[in-house]
């Protein structure tokens, strides 16, 4: 396949895009989660430490999660109020002189730890939050050809490569969380889970590892689903610091501070689809165009005893009225002052106005964001085309922009767009890439919620048992 060609990779993308909803469709969400909650061995040159946090008792973080919740719905959707269960975490590294398909050694978790810290270069932490659309898969390629696409899953075991990988480019250690999964487990569960995963990181709870990190030396990372968990932890943040409001986690206080910055790909931080570039980019992207067309709302896809849900709706994630909740899809939240750093980087996506639209409206609050935007890569094309030479410079850049973070980088704010051909680069105006104020935005976003219908076929059929 000829990388330059635009042409070319947008016929890929829709090979992608075909099987991907070939494999969508072929299996009830309890078999997809089933092949997602395994745990693979951690082989190859990686160390991986796993261990549980204990629900916490001595705690406010979810009280204060689910009044911020409650305060942003503006519309009074009512949606399900998780509780906090135990963090089920890892800690992932570069193990340094061993094959790919090495063993992994039947240490302790602690001396795995402790193997783990020793080669780590310095006291840069990485928070990854994984995708994986909040819910099962989402398709990778395992060769070259875009047919052969195997599963990514949503769990911590699927990352490990990866994010060895960037422990090994960054010199950090990565704290892994393992999220509670819809529908079974509705927004806003994992990003309680993913708070608490960051209030584990400033205040570690009982039999954690780790000692206390700085969130001078913490950076966050994540693609697609779980950059817009991101995001949202960072509106959780920012939200909690303007009411000086501290939070007590398992009995130790903890002011809500930002990390060093965010470093996110593919960043779906709005989940309506409601904007402009949904229509006119999907002859490059992979998803389907329009609320109707979810493999999951058609009549003969395979139920099971999680879906339909037990109270019929329209999205796997959340009811439809929650999906421009400000917390669900950050893309509506008023305010991004005081933020960290943003570092967006994206295919030219179905996702990418509301990509723009974030980096404009916290640029002009005086937040420092970089975008990268590639011409007609799809939707985590880092996985899917790894070895083209946009996915090469996106991961590089990615891992320099970590790095910067972790040494207090908040460079100018840019946007560009790179071009197939040659990897020409252009300047794109961040005062200027979409022509929405908030206000606007939020209306799109609420208008756009209106299209999404429960099935009759959901309403009629029972949930197994």
């Amino acid at each position: 396949m000829d990388f330059e060609n635009s042409r070319h990779l947008a016929a890929a993308a829709q090979k992608i895009k075909i099987e991907y909803l070939r494999r969508a469709r072929a299996a009830s969400i309890s078999v997809q989660q089933a092949a997602a909650n395994r745990d693979d061995p951690a082989t190859g040159p990686v160390w991986v430490s796993k261990f549980t946090a204990p629900k916490p008792t001595d705690d406010t973080s979810r009280a204060l999660l689910l009044s911020l919740v409650d305060e942003a719905n503006e519309k009074g959707i009512q949606y399900d109020r998780p509780g906090s269960e135990p963090l089920h975490l890892e800690w992932t590294g570069f193990r340094a002189n061993v094959s790919r398909d090495a063993a992994e050694p039947l240490f302790l978790e602690e001396q795995k730890f402790a193997r783990l810290e020793a080669e780590t270069k310095g006291p840069l932490t990485l928070l990854y939050i994984y995708g994986g659309s909040f819910t099962f898969v989402a398709p990778v390629l395992v060769r070259s050809k875009p047919q052969l696409i195997q599963s990514r899953l949503n769990t911590p075991s699927s990352y490990r490569r990866v994010a060895g990988s960037l422990a090994q480019a960054t010199g950090s250690k990565v704290l892994m969380v393992r999220q509670r999964l819809a529908p079974q487990n509705p927004f806003p569960a994992a990003l309680l889970d993913v708070f608490q995963a960051y209030l584990a990181l400033l205040a570690p709870p009982p039999a954690s590892p780790h000692r206390a990190v700085s969130p001078t030396n913490i950076v966050v990372v994540g693609d697609s689903s779980g950059a817009c968990l991101a995001l949202g932890l960072l509106q959780v943040l920012l939200r909690l610091k303007r009411r000086n409001m501290s939070i007590v986690f398992h009995g130790q206080r903890v002011e809500p501070v930002v990390p060093a910055g965010m470093a996110l790909l593919s960043p779906a931080m709005e989940l309506t689809n409601g904007f402009p570039s949904w229509e006119r980019n999907k002859h490059c992207d992979i998803f389907p165009t329009t609320a109707h067309d979810l493999p999951y709302l058609e009549e003969d896809f395979p139920t099971c005893s999680i879906w339909p849900a037990r109270q019929p709706r329209a999205n796997l994630y959340c009811d439809a009225g929650m999906l421009a909740h400000s917390l669900a899809s950050p893309t509506a939240s008023d305010s991004w002052a005081g933020s960290c750093p943003l570092w967006f980087g994206l295919g030219q996506e179905q996702i990418a106005d509301p990509a723009r639209f974030v980096a404009q409206t916290a640029h002009k609050q005086g937040v420092s964001v970089t975008l990268h935007e590639y011409e007609s890569m799809p939707h985590n094309f880092f996985w899917y085309l790894h070895q083209s030479p946009q996915a090469r410079k996106l991961i590089k850049d990615h891992a320099e922009a970590i790095v910067s973070f972790a040494k207090g980088g908040k460079p100018p704010s840019t946007a560009c767009f790179f071009r197939a051909k040659g990897l020409g680069v252009e300047s794109m105006d961040i005062e200027n890439l979409v022509p929405w104020t908030v206000a606007e935005a939020k209306v799109l976003m609420w208008k756009k919620t209106l299209d999404y219908k429960v099935p009759a076929c959901h309403r009629r059929v029972q949930p197994l048992l």
